[in-house]
């Protein structure tokens, strides 16, 4: 017995949907982005090139100068995606952290930042690109850029529980600075137990100076 045109239909396989133009873009896009942070690992940016990411990407040195015509636009494209990542995550972890010291769940997340991939990435642009300040400029202009969000993202948790704005910004401020002088102190080899101590002692004067000006319980007469 022959089959029905509609089991015939049902019998053909699907036929593959084809992508938008737009969706071929932003995929040659990302892999050349992806690419090119593995390269900037790898080698730095003085040993990058471009030619270089376009082939482990699987694109076109065509396709590669329509996306990007330049190395240092593929760069700043690149630094700039892998920001944009680290902001959603401190949003996503700030918005999970419970409310019981915020400031030590803040200073892990800075913490995993200074040890990231990114971070080195990012001062290896900073040290590497000097002969171009223009471009150095830019990699500091988005790093200052993304930065802003990732501090408000704790910031607006810490005066959620009712913490004077002013106060927490400038408790993250120095929480950012203590942090960024003790991954310098491990990357030349300090002791890392004295370096926790710094930590825990800063984050515990902080705290205090949170709760500075909450007001004092009545003394009972």
């Amino acid at each position: 017995m022959s089959a029905s045109p509609d089991q015939r239909a049902a019998d053909k396989p699907a036929r593959r949907k084809r992508r938008t133009q737009e969706e071929r873009r932003t995929e040659t896009s990302g892999r050349l982005l992806d690419a090119a942070i593995e390269l900037l690992l790898e080698r730095g940016y003085s040993r990058f090139r471009i030619a270089d990411a376009a082939k482990l990407a699987g694109v076109s040195r065509g396709g590669q100068t329509h996306h990007f015509a330049t190395k240092n636009d593929l760069i700043e494209a690149a630094i700039e995606r892998v920001f944009q990542s680290e902001v959603d995550l401190a949003e996503s972890e700030a918005g999970n952290a419970g409310t019981e010291d915020l400031l030590r769940h803040g200073a892990a997340h800075i913490d995993a930042f200074l040890a990231s991939d990114l971070y080195k990435v990012s001062l290896n642009m900073l040290i590497s690109a000097g002969e171009s300040e223009h471009f150095a400029d830019r990699i500091r202009t988005i790093s200052a850029r993304s930065r802003k969000p990732i501090e408000s993202a704790w910031i607006d948790r810490l005066t959620e529980g009712g913490t004077d704005r002013k106060k927490a910004e400038d408790a993250f401020w120095l929480l950012w600075s203590v942090q960024r002088g003790i991954s310098v102190q491990r990357r030349i080899g300090g002791d890392p137990g004295g370096t926790d101590d710094i930590l825990d002692l800063t984050i515990d004067l902080l705290n205090g100076y949170l709760r500075s000006d909450e007001k004092a319980a009545p003394v009972p007469q």
